[in-house]
């Protein structure tokens, strides 16, 4: 696959993602914004999961000499971070709306186990990947640096956004913190998608940046 298509696949991917974080409040679940989302949504989760996970290699394929094997690895987390939410996520919260008592919710309300889980551990994967590979993108002067310091900073955010909690304000910042990510990695795919030759961005242009 061309690097240019990779791209194209990572811009396509990541504005679904942000899409599908504005149709959490547009159209939300049974259980409102706070509970699972409705199925359109995590359809939408889905189906951008799968043009991420075609697309992120292009974040170290198109800057590989510069950023190294750690670079590598966080692309790699920021890969099982997208299956994690993605998909194991989105598919507990598809289960929990169509089969009503399928999966178990020990504590009464609020999420089950089954979608804390894969959402804690992506959202750990995402803040360790995004810091790795928002540093590397700095250093590298492939792409503009405003996209290595919003892939940088945005998971940060999130993590702090743990802090107001479960209820509407949580959810509003956390997807904004996200929107705001895949922000980064659609700018990074549109970089690669409408350069004439998207294997090499000169420091120049990264200077008019």
């Amino acid at each position: 696959m061309s690097l240019r298509l990779n791209g194209q696949f990572l811009l396509a991917g990541a504005i679904g993602a942000i899409l599908a974080s504005l149709l959490i409040f547009l159209l939300p679940g049974p259980d409102g914004v706070g509970g699972p989302g409705s199925i359109p949504t995590n359809a939408v989760f889905v189906i951008s999961g799968v043009f991420l996970l075609v697309g992120l290699p292009a974040l170290y394929r198109a800057q590989a000499k510069q950023i190294g094997r750690w670079g590598l690895v966080g692309v790699m987390l920021l890969w099982v971070a997208t299956v994690l939410l993605f998909f194991v996520l989105s598919g507990v919260q598809i289960l929990d709306v169509t089969v009503p008592g399928s999966i178990p919710h020990p504590g009464g309300e609020g999420p089950p186990p089954l979608a804390i889980i894969p959402m804690i551990l992506g959202v750990v994967l995402t803040l360790i990947g995004g810091v790795i590979v928002g540093i590397m993108t700095i250093r590298a002067r492939v792409f503009a640096a405003a996209i290595g310091w919003i892939i940088l900073v945005s998971p940060v955010l999130l993590l702090l956004t743990a802090l107001a909690g479960n209820g509407l304000l949580g959810v509003m910042l956390t997807s904004i913190c996200l929107g705001l990510f895949y922000a980064g990695l659609a700018w990074a795919g549109a970089a690669l998608s409408f350069r004439r030759n998207p294997t090499q961005i000169s420091a120049s242009e990264v200077q008019r940046n």
